[in-house]
């Protein structure tokens, strides 16, 4: 022992490794600290002690700071709100008291009342008409197994009932309208729709969709559309196993074709990107619409949906929903949610619409009907999955989520293009839901760009949630814009791009537009969402309280839950759904619905046949003051057939402005007392501790981005290579580094250089893309050391004018398509090249 000691004095260096000066417990355990030691560890413990207290503080800090947001931004829109509210209500004022003006003595208004009566009764009997047509709809849509709704005709392909891992999913082939034809060696689109409550066919729901556009471009259109009832053992696996499995059929259909574009509709959103992230070979385009991806995200003050589960109850409430209905979860249960989120269009609005014009809006309100009726259900275990990992647990956008034991969903692993639209008119999924997964999955922008992965974004300013899917403006801009660029995205270098479409002229077939892609930052993106992300860290206790009450209800309540309940029950609670029931309950099968429409077909026929008749009145009837003759005739609707300053006509309206104002008042005092109750339990310094352990599994540390394995790989390689890294590097250095954008032409004459003309042209679709990210990676990690080595990927001067050119044609020809930025760049090109202006000519 005394010999090391001795060899560790002579070699102090050496002791040294052995001591951990840092350290506060860095002295011999068998030794009594001395009187300046204790006073050093006390020392120590209390600057500990204090750093926890700040922490609290801050923590205190937060929670007040939340709930005072809260507060202002309630009493912001409010007072905004009210505003609008009284200039509503003066105008319905104003115009009821120019009505009663008008009216100056009784018999005109008599005649008034006999005028609006007549029609308001006549549209009222054609509006109850039309709701006993829509619960025949519904029960005949429940019978025939709620296929889906959409506006074309189709051929089953696949049915997973029959695959070894079953479940209800189907693939269809939309049949093509008269005079659309589709060429099977075009790039084939796969849509996949929500599975939320309702059924398939939204995102085919109109001629003007993402269908129809897909379809008018020549492109095979695949819809996967799924049964109203789940297979019995089914799970969130199976169904990717069944998607994985269309997807390679679709392939297969079409060998000559690129890889299909794969559209998510809503929830249809996160099962198309958890497909690509467990199936590597899937390298087609993803599109995400409106999909709720990262539940945590949102504004506070606008987004109260999101704290539902921290105030209601976490996971264990969808378990009890589904164990009460014998294992399965009532789809009817979600569109309730959705329903109470805008209670006035849902409860008074959108039959007040149909009320005013029954004739005109008969079947744009039975089509959707239809779809919003069809009521959909799930296995408990299916339902489970989806609010552990996404809704409350958030696990999808961290990177934690599994989708199956043994199978991680890693966000990073997604080998295919990324397009994900959202806008700030949807309530639903709102831009912070739909795009916030971005900013929690990678560390930032240049990770992206590691993982070559090409992700954009769009952002809507007013668009509502279903208008993505349905609203033929979107499908004619937006969808379009979308579409022009697929067939190219393959060659776009890594990164993170937001995507504009600007310039929009003319309608129909004669309608351009310009397509833009530019690219972003994560502060640019952080930006766009909202920079303040503190009250996302309060769900991390939610989360981890749920996971305790989940397994506090799955031993002791479950086991008794599910020997009370059984098929029969389970059937009774679905039908006598208030959602159901009021569809079924007016119906044929209930006699006055059947009398109410008796009563409508004899009034019109009568009034049709009166005004249908030669009626030529004679001196004395015209004497006869017999006003109701006069209004007898008035056809409807009331738009249309009376005068719009009818007193009764708006005192109707002034009375439906009431209704909404309340109901919009109901749902704002709720939002703003659920997020007060949730800043104010789960804001406390005990719960911030608690919810401490829950994290991301994503590379934090953006710093170390260049020691990862990929770039110092690629960075080995600056110097190898030839003419066709040449010029992938200086494209890449000009359009994107330079000039942080890059237009539909420019991406259009990227594409026709790099796998239309030679050398390229011999390039694999592998190695091309293998040869574009590893230049990304030099470009972005060594860009001064990319534009030196570039003499030596290319050393005759007869190819360096050849590449130069072709980088020349990509820029553009034109002086405004080549900024300062871009010159310059262009300029030290060819100073490194060692050109001249002349050479390129």
């Amino acid at each position: 022992m005394s010999d090391t000691i001795e060899k560790n004095i002579e070699n102090p260096n050496k002791a040294e490794v052995w001591l951990s000066r840092s350290n506060p417990h860095h002295r011999a355990t068998g030794l009594i600290p001395n009187f300046q030691e204790m006073v050093n560890h006390q020392f120590y413990k209390n600057e500990n002690t204090i750093d926890e207290l700040n922490l609290q503080n801050n923590y205190r800090t937060d929670g007040a700071g939340l709930l005072i947001e809260v507060t202002c931004k309630h009493l912001q829109q409010n007072h905004k709100q009210i505003q609008e509210n009284i200039q509503t209500l003066n105008q319905d004022k104003n115009a009821i008291i120019k009505s009663w003006q008008k009216t100056s003595t009784p018999k005109k208004l008599w005649q008034e009342w006999l005028s609006y009566s007549t029609d308001s009764s006549k549209r009222l009997l054609q509006t109850v008409d039309v709701l006993k047509e829509r619960g025949d709809i519904f029960l005949e849509h429940e019978l025939a197994g709620c296929p889906p709704v959409l506006d074309y005709d189709y051929q089953v392909i696949m049915d997973a009932t029959k695959f070894e891992r079953p479940c209800n999913y189907v693939l269809l082939r939309i049949e093509p309208p008269k005079g659309i034809v589709t060429n099977d060696d075009e790039r084939p689109y796969i849509v996949i729709d929500p599975r939320a409550g309702h059924g398939a066919g939204i995102g085919g729901f109109k001629h003007e969709s993402q269908v129809g556009v897909a379809l008018s471009q020549g492109h095979p259109v695949y819809f996967v559309a799924f049964k109203r009832l789940p297979e019995p053992t089914q799970t969130i696996a199976d169904i990717t196993y069944a998607e994985g499995k269309f997807v390679r059929e679709v392939e297969k259909r079409h060998p000559h074709a690129q890889s299909p574009v794969i559209i998510g509709n809503c929830q249809g959103g996160w099962a198309a990107l958890i497909l690509a992230a467990t199936n590597q070979d899937i390298k087609g385009p993803i599109v995400l619409n409106g999909a709720p991806i990262s539940a945590w995200s949102g504004e506070v003050g606008v987004n109260p949906m999101r704290y539902k589960a921290g105030v209601n109850g976490g996971t264990w409430l969808s378990m009890l929903s589904a164990d009460i209905n014998n294992g399965v979860f009532d789809g009817a249960a979600l569109v309730d949610n959705f329903e109470k989120m805008t209670p006035y269009r849902n409860y008074v609005g959108k039959y007040y619409d149909l009320y005013k014009n029954p004739e005109a809006n008969r079947q744009r309100f039975l089509d959707f009907e239809r779809w919003w009726g069809g009521f959909f259900l799930m296995n408990d275990k299916e339902i489970q999955w989806i609010v552990e990992n996404i809704f409350v647990g958030n696990r999808l956008a961290r990177n934690t989520a599994q989708l199956e034991k043994g199978t991680n969903i890693d966000l990073r692993n997604v080998k295919a293009p990324i397009i994900a639209f959202a806008s700030h008119g949807d309530d639903i999924t709102p831009p912070p839901q739909a795009l916030s997964w971005i900013l929690d999955a990678y560390s930032d922008e240049r990770d992206v760009e590691v993982c070559g992965q090409r992700i954009i974004y769009m952002i809507h300013e007013q668009v509502g949630h279903l208008g993505i899917f349905v609203s033929s403006k979107i499908a004619n801009h937006e969808h379009t814009g979308i579409a022009s660029i697929m067939d190219m995205i393959e060659v776009l270098p890594p990164g993170l791009y937001e995507l504009h479409i600007d310039h929009i002229e003319g309608s129909g077939q004669e309608k351009t537009f310009t397509v833009d892609l530019k690219r972003r930052t994560f502060k640019d993106l952080n930006q766009a969402l909202g920079d303040d992300r503190t009250d996302e860290e309060l769900f991390k206790a939610v989360h981890r309280y749920s996971m305790t009450q989940t397994q506090a209800y799955e031993h002791n309540l479950r086991p008794l839950v599910k020997a009370m309940s059984n098929e029969t029950s389970a059937q009774f609670l679905r039908t006598m759904h208030p959602l159901r029931l009021q569809r079924s309950m007016w119906s044929s099968k209930n006699p006055l619905a059947v009398a109410a429409c008796h009563l409508n077909k004899t009034m019109t026929s009568t009034i049709d046949n009166y005004e249908s008749a030669d009626f030529v009145p004679t001196q004395k009837t015209q004497k006869l003051p017999n006003p109701s003759n006069a209004y007898a005739r008035v056809k409807l609707p009331a738009i249309e057939s009376m005068q719009q300053d009818n007193l009764f006509l708006q005192v109707e309206k002034m009375f439906m402005d009431s209704v909404r104002v309340t109901l919009d008042f109901w749902r704002d005092w709720q939002g703003r007392y659920t997020e007060s109750m949730f800043f104010g339990i789960w804001s406390m310094p005990w719960f911030r501790e608690y919810g401490e352990s829950v994290g991301s599994r994503r590379l934090l540390n953006k710093d170390e981005l260049h020691e990862l394995p990929k770039v110092e790989e690629a960075l080995t390689k600056i110097s190898e290579g030839s003419f066709n890294e040449a010029v992938v590097r200086m494209m890449i250095l000009c359009n994107i580094v330079a000039d942080d954008n890059i237009d539909r032409d420019q991406l259009m004459r990227l594409t026709e250089v790099l796998t239309e003309q030679e050398p390229f042209s011999q390039l694999l679709n592998t190695e091309l893309a293998a040869m574009i990210h590893t230049q990304t990676l030099i470009v972005r990690f060594a860009e001064d050391d990319s534009i030196k080595s570039l003499s030596t990927l290319i050393e005759t001067k007869s190819e360096r004018i050849k590449a130069f050119k072709l980088v020349y044609y990509v820029v553009g020809d034109k002086s405004e398509d080549r900024n300062y930025r871009t010159l310059s760049m262009m300029n030290d090109i060819k100073a490194t090249l060692g050109l001249a202006d002349t050479d390129i000519k």
